[in-house]
């Protein structure tokens, strides 16, 4: 018996705390814990006594189920019979049976039968039970205190109560009738039957439960809202569009809830990049405003240099003798930036640095080196290229 409650415990536990996941896979299953109590006086006189166990059902249509369970429980004698042909067995039974909703069978899916249920089982069960006897050879009778084990026949009957879509609430009586005629520990010396069924012991046992579903709402199973053959088409139609909806629903807030996190993701994102271009240093945009200034200006320069190039195209200029090559760096429309980065530019090394000026086109030019010929100038812009400036380029004065 610990073990069956022990089990009874673990069962539920585990339910509760996968309550949130079950949400997420159709199924047809269901596990009842039940616990109650047995007697055995239809042919052996025993004390009422305790039984429980776990059954594990899976639903194959609206009314029909099939089922596995584990239980377990005791036998003793009755006060009177504390004598010299007192017994005890505790035994366990592992076993197959049928379900079938007979409410729900008869009258189709109504107000009544979503709340109420009334079931019949049958099934076939092996027992295995440990006899202590007080008194083996008792006069008529031969005993045995050692495992005896039997099939036994099981025939039931009993209600259900809806508490909400994923637990229920049962009682049930049902009828055992054993192929042993030892679950007392006893038998006729003769070997005939101890009680009105002859061939084995039969007893009754009685219980109450509760029953915890898996699976969505709309899944068939027997406990829930399946398909009603007998309903009104219109009925059901409506009811399934309820339960669809009910669905979408759910789906739906499940979104909503990962959508406000995204978004309060990304303010939280946006509220630290905003700090962090509150907080840089002005100088460091002040030197980018410089550098996209240079490059602009330098564009322009390409591009002025390209027009002009076009515009001579069919001119071929032998290359002058008396121009001056500069290594450049940057390029400035204003004289204030052009001296800053002059100045970077001499802290770097170049003592020989210059700004020189097109008038032409109003540029100033900061150059790290000027030189008399142009493979002096290529040669001195190739290093630096490769050790400080990869975008410094050659200008003809």
């Amino acid at each position: 018996m610990k073990k069956i409650l022990l089990a009874a415990i673990m069962a539920f536990t585990m339910t509760a705390a996968n309550e949130a996941k079950a949400d997420d896979y159709p199924s047809n299953w269901s596990i009842d814990v039940q616990g109650g109590i047995t007697s055995g006086f239809l042919t052996f006189g025993s004390k009422t006594t305790a039984q429980g166990g776990l059954r594990v059902r899976y639903s194959m249509n609206p009314v029909v189920s099939f089922y596995g369970d584990l239980s377990g429980g005791q036998f003793r004698s009755l006060d009177s019979m504390q004598g010299q042909n007192g017994f005890e067995n505790n035994y366990f039974t592992i076993g197959l049976g049928t379900r079938m909703n007979l409410l729900r069978m008869l009258t189709g899916l109504n107000s009544a039968t979503e709340q109420f249920g009334l079931y019949a089982t049958t099934g076939i069960g092996l027992m295995r039970g440990y006899l202590s006897v007080c008194d083996e050879n008792y006069s008529g009778y031969v005993g045995r205190d050692n495992p005896v084990n039997a099939v036994v026949y099981r025939i039931s009957s009993g209600a259900t109560y809806r508490i909400n879509r994923r637990v229920d609430i049962f009682v049930q009586a049902g009828f055992n009738h054993s192929s042993s005629d030892f679950l007392d520990g006893y038998q006729p010396v003769a070997g005939g039957s101890t009680g009105r069924f002859s061939g084995g012991d039969s007893y009754l046992n009685t219980s109450a439960g509760i029953t915890f579903k898996f699976g969505r709402s709309q899944s068939h199973h027997v406990d829930w809202q399946p398909y009603d053959h007998r309903a009104n088409p219109l009925a059901h139609s409506l009811r399934s569009d309820i339960v669809r909806l009910e669905t979408e629903l759910e789906e739906s807030e499940q979104a909503r809830d990962q959508l406000a996190q995204r978004m309060l993701s990304m303010s939280q994102t946006l509220n630290e990049f905003s700090h962090l271009i509150n907080t840089a240093h002005k100088e460091e945009f002040k030197t980018f405003d410089n550098q996209v200034e240079s490059l602009q200006n330098r564009m322009d320069l390409i591009q002025s240099n390209i027009d002009d190039l076009s515009d001579q195209a069919d001119v071929r200029r032998p290359e002058p003798t008396d121009e001056q090559f500069y290594v450049v760096a940057s390029v400035f429309r204003n004289r204030d930036n052009a001296e800053r980065a002059l100045r970077r530019v001499v802290n770097d090394g170049f003592d020989q640095a210059s700004i020189q000026q097109d008038t032409r086109r109003n540029y100033y030019l900061v150059a790290y080196s000027g030189h008399p010929t142009r493979e002096q100038a290529l040669q001195e812009m190739r290093r630096i290229r490769d050790d400080i400036n990869p975008d410094s380029w050659v200008y003809v004065r």
